[in-house]
């Protein structure tokens, strides 16, 4: 049945229902069953959540997450007994439940027609349900359950069958409604049909701290409106007290007004539940309810209960939430910054939770299952920062153009005056970033480094970006090798770093530490007249000792990968100078740079 169908049928008993007491059979199907929520005043359309909801409100299965075995016994007044199973099994994205009603009444004395009294005799009633309950949407459930009953009354019989449909949700993390229709069928007795106890209900359940308060409003077809409340407290987890009051469908005006009250005790021991009910009857008597219900936890699945709070008050905060992994979902934490993630199977748990105004998380956690964990998320709000630099050609020193690319809590691209070379990032949530400098040209290498923008800080990154060249490509100048940083120059004959050229090694190290994909071959000179006298047999075995010691400087000072740098020499096949004056032969005496590529 669909919730219009619902609502059709309470328009219907409003209008031809109200005020025919007392023209139903099977009364037995309107005892509130399971000993909790009779003590509660008979109110649970709206709060239900265990094996009795097969009678309450079959959409409450919808919320078992754990098997449930639920016994109880009613004694009522002249020797009237009720005995009552329930079971809740969980299946699916819901569970399946199954309610055995047998209530008994012996010694009942016979009179004949012509007012003798005979022999004592007995009558019983039998109720069988089956029903399945399920989640259509996050907190929001539907369920439907069939019944067969029959009923004994010595020499006469009945028997028939209907249907539970209802409908129940949780808007709010503390707030519980539902909708339900009961009894919906026909009974046979004898030759002709008799009418059911047909009845509509509305309930609601609120929930904050140790207290459960709970309200339903009951339409029956042959009687008038009955309004059931209760409250339910809880000052140590394992004790509940409770208490209600109902005004129907007994006759309170009639029983006086006590009989409506209703009151129990409840006791919970893990996953054994025992609990009692008491309600006065006026001078008939009383009823007493006594019942044990056992919790199996299902195998494997588990439970988080997820709060976002803000990270500088810790106070509730409202954000949405996605999950991925051991079970998809997006949704809402609502004011209270609550959210119960339940039926989760074993594994990793994606949690994102975001809102505007505040830096986006992800969060993973391992769900155990077969227990209730807690996620708690502070979020931070959003602080603000800049970022600013300057594009450098590496051996010019002097500003280029280019594009400077940016990843983090935002991303996008900068593209960077020629004439300035300078960027800004201004007003930037704070965070890490990737930064990514390339240049005007292709020739240049592009540079990658992370920097951190802080709250209320400027955050300065310059780019220093060299241009790879072929080996074979003639300096930019004399004193200018092709990785654009100035050569090291040596005296004749020798292979010590002069002090005047620890500054430009210095330059060179910084570059290269600045752009730790280039890889750069260190090429050695010499002019021809250098090994006279020397310790190097040629100017091969000259050049090459030069280049091996700025290798050996620049790993050894400026901590350079040595696999980033190759040491060729190249005696005097490649002077950059005439070698018929001191000037000249000078010039040739050198170590160049020259980028090789990335890797």
């Amino acid at each position: 049945m669909s919730l219009a169908s619902i609502a059709c049928l309470f328009v219907f008993m409003g209008v031809f229902g109200s005020g025919q007491p007392g023209v139903s059979v099977m009364s037995v199907l309107r005892i509130d069953q399971g000993p909790r929520l009779a003590a509660m005043g008979g109110a649970g359309i709206g709060a239900v959540d265990d094996a009795s909801a097969i009678f309450w409100n079959p959409a409450g299965l919808g919320r078992v997450e754990d098997k449930r075995f639920a016994f109880s016994h009613n004694q009522w007044f002249a020797g009237i007994k009720d005995e009552l199973v329930h079971t809740a099994l969980p299946a699916g994205s819901g569970a399946f439940g199954l309610g055995l009603v047998f209530s008994d009444e012996s010694g009942i004395e016979f009179w004949d027609a012509s007012n003798v009294p005979g022999d004592t005799f007995r009558t019983w009633s039998g109720v069988l349900s089956a029903g399945y309950g399920f989640t259509v949407a996050r907190n929001y459930h539907f369920g439907a359950a069939l019944k067969g009953f029959y009923q004994n009354l010595y020499t006469s019989g009945g028997y028939g069958g209907a249907a539970d449909v209802g409908f129940a949700c949780k808007p709010l993390p503390f707030l519980g409604l539902g909708v339900t229709g009961r009894n919906i069928g026909t009974a046979t007795y004898g030759q002709g049909l008799e009418d059911m106890p047909t009845e509509a209900g509305v309930g609601a359940s609120l929930t904050s701290g140790p207290v459960n308060v709970v309200l339903d409003v009951i339409l029956p077809m042959d009687n008038r409106v009955a309004v059931h409340a209760g409250a339910e407290y809880l000052p140590v987890p394992e004790l509940a007290v409770r208490l209600g009051y109902r005004t129907g469908p007994e006759d309170n005006g009639t029983l006086g007004g006590l009989s409506g009250l209703t009151a129990g005790l409840g006791v919970n021991l893990g996953g054994l539940s025992l609990d009692y009910a008491i309600t006065p009857y006026g001078r008939l008597g009383m009823s007493h309810r006594i019942g044990l219900e056992a919790a199996i936890p299902r195998k494997g699945l588990g439970s988080v209960s997820v709060k976002v709070v803000d990270a500088t008050n810790l106070l509730p905060l409202a954000a949405g939430v996605s999950t991925s992994g051991a079970m998809s979902y997006k949704g809402e934490t609502g004011r209270s910054g609550a959210l119960e993630l339940t039926r989760l199977p074993a594994g990793d748990l994606v949690i994102r939770t975001y809102r505007s105004g505040y830096v986006s998380r992800a969060d993973t956690m391992q769900i155990v299952g077969d227990r209730e964990q807690t996620a708690i998320i502070a979020l931070s709000p959003l602080a603000f920062g800049s970022m600013t630099g300057v594009l450098f050609d590496a051996g010019t020193r002097k500003p280029i153009g280019g594009n400077v690319a940016y990843r983090g809590p935002l991303q996008g691209g900068l593209s960077i005056d020629a004439e300035l070379g300078s960027y800004a990032l201004r007003n930037t949530p704070v965070g890490q970033y990737y930064l990514t400098a390339s240049g005007p040209t292709d020739d240049y290498v592009a540079q990658t480094c992370t920097v951190k923008v802080e709250s209320g800080r400027i955050t300065n990154r310059d780019f220093y970006l060299v241009r790879s060249q072929r080996r074979t490509a003639p300096p930019a100048s004399p004193a200018v090798g092709h990785a654009g940083l100035q050569s090291v120059s040596f005296e004749s004959g020798k292979a010590d770093i002069l002090p005047e050229f620890e500054s430009v090694l210095a330059q060179a190290g910084e570059m290269l530490s600045a752009n730790p994909a280039v890889t750069v071959e260190l090429a050695g000179h010499t002019d021809p007249s250098e090994t006279t006298g020397t310790q190097y047999p040629s100017g091969w075995e000259l050049s090459q000792a030069r280049a091996e010691a700025v290798k050996q400087y620049l790993v050894a000072k400026s901590g350079i990968a040595a696999e980033r740098l190759t040491a060729h020499g190249y005696a005097d096949t490649q002077p950059i100078a005439a070698n018929d004056t001191d000037a000249g032969r000078a010039k040739n005496r050198r170590v160049e740079f020259r980028v090789t590529g990335q890797q």
